[in-house]
């Protein structure tokens, strides 16, 4: 038997991407921050980076960045498909891309407006009208990211 789910264990904001899912908080690896910069690339010479990192999440911590893990330069730099870091100092964490099994959108009090997902199952859909000025909502949808092009809403956060 289905049922919706109304109580949940994890959650984490919601950074809208085109290109990358919404990390689950539980695959939370490697957290640090960046000493030096350079195009597409995580540049941290503290960290003991390995190629078991290519396809993960990396998120920049200070200014909501983020992206995927493209390529391993050595143990302190991995290219990524976006430049999410252009200064020094900024915190990141990097996420594991393989347990996400999808999750719900909080939506919090707001003028609805579009919201755009990939779901589970691989479909792309456009929520209209989603959200309530008066009260916040939860999209009971099994959600693994939720696209920059197509969403007006602000201050999401998904739910596991």
């Amino acid at each position: 038997m289905k049922f919706l789910k109304t109580h949940y264990g994890r959650a984490i904001k919601v950074i809208p991407s085109d290109t990358v899912d919404i990390p689950n908080p539980a695959g939370l690896g490697e957290t640090g921050t960046t000493d030096n910069i350079g195009t597409n690339q995580l540049r941290d010479s503290s960290a003991n980076f390995t190629t078991n990192l290519l396809g993960a999440i990396v998120v920049n911590t200070t200014t909501n960045a983020i992206a995927n893990v493209v390529g391993f330069g050595n143990s302190t730099i991995l290219t990524l498909d976006a430049n999410i870091f252009a200064t020094s100092g900024d915190g990141y964490a990097i996420y594991n891309s393989d347990n996400n099994q999808g999750c719900s959108i909080y939506i919090s009090a707001q003028q609805p407006n579009k919201l755009t997902v990939l779901t589970v199952g691989g479909d792309i859909e456009t929520f209209n009208s989603c959200g309530d000025s008066q009260a916040s909502m939860i999209l009971p949808v099994n959600v693994l990211r939720v696209f920059y092009t197509g969403t007006d809403l602000s201050d999401l956060v998904a739910l596991w």
